[in-house]
């Protein structure tokens, strides 16, 4: 038997708390063993270029025990989950999986979500995402992508 928060007549998580700390340990131990911070992950972030958001001292905070401080922050909440931080990472330490579980861990410890992402997830789940549309030649659709790819080189 659990405790019933009156409120929102939710279930205590105690195990998904319990689960979301032994991920994070383990994260924990294996960045210790494999960041070197050279900060490429830093270098491919789309948030950086916004927003300031740097992975590589996300991880050494991480790496340094400062979860707390990382879940008090908003700064969890800038990523913008592109996974490069991951594809750069010469070690292949995934800092969005240090901040999917760092935002996993202040859900399930009743910290306040900001506005605007919570905002931002409810317009998604009522009116869903956008339909795309297929290209009507897709033969132009190839050549204008190739064209971009050689003067990108």
């Amino acid at each position: 038997m659990s405790i019933t928060d009156l409120t929102s007549m939710g279930e205590s998580q105690t195990q998904l708390r319990k689960e979301i700390n032994e991920r994070l340990s383990k994260l924990q131990a294996e960045i210790s063993d494999y960041c070197y911070q050279c900060a490429k992950c830093t270098s491919g972030c789309e948030a950086h270029k916004l927003l300031e958001l740097e992975p590589h001292k996300i991880v050494a905070l991480t790496k340094r025990g400062l979860i707390d401080e990382m879940i008090n922050s908003d700064v969890i909440w800038t990523c913008m989950s592109c996974f490069k931080c991951r594809e750069r990472c010469p070690q292949k330490v995934a800092p969005v999986e240090i901040l999917f579980a760092l935002k996993n861990m202040a859900v399930a410890t009743g910290k306040q979500i900001p506005g605007n992402y919570t905002a931002m997830l409810q317009s998604v789940l009522s009116t869903g995402l956008p339909e795309i549309s297929k290209p009507t030649d897709p033969a132009k659709l190839m050549g204008m992508l190739s064209k971009i790819a050689v003067e990108k080189v």
